[in-house]
């Protein structure tokens, strides 16, 4: 009987959250889900610690690999203190091949749930890589890189 109690127990226990994961909580998308596992954000600091930026991007690739698949897309979203900087992007040391302004409400808006005003908005384009993706965002004359794996 002990032994049948301990094991109810334990069924009981265990068996009610085997097939739930943290996301079905939330009621989020599919999509949604897979931009919560592409997304990095970075301060960007000046050579005086300052934080100078905040920058958010999403590695499209892995959301929607049908429509992102000639190139390495990314939806970024930032803040910069000074409106001035002139905003470039590089991945693995190449340029952009695509930088393409984007509004608030964009239709990348629902994957982050993230849309204000004073942010810029862009999606961006690179020649496809087969390695690691090291994203390097420049403001002015401040940068961060983010690190985006390929094969995880």
């Amino acid at each position: 009987m002990k032994f049948i109690s301990i094991l109810v127990f334990f069924i009981i226990t265990f068996g009610g959250c085997a097939q739930k994961n943290a996301f079905e909580r939330f009621h989020i998308s599919k999509s949604q889900e897979l931009a919560e596992d592409n997304i990095q954000s970075s301060k960007v600091v000046n050579e005086k610690a300052e934080v100078v930026g905040i920058v958010t991007a999403v590695y499209l690739n892995k959301i929607n690999p049908k429509i992102y698949k000639d190139y390495e897309y990314f939806y970024i979203y930032l803040y910069a203190k000074n409106k001035n900087d002139i905003i470039n992007f590089s991945l693995n040391g190449m340029p952009a091949l695509l930088a393409e302004d984007l509004s608030a409400k964009n239709e990348f808006t629902l994957l982050t749930s993230f849309a204000s005003k004073w942010n810029q908005y862009y999606l961006v384009g690179f020649a496809k890589q087969q390695e690691t993706l090291h994203l390097n965002i420049q403001m002015g004359q401040s940068s961060t890189t983010l690190v985006f794996k390929q094969n995880q």
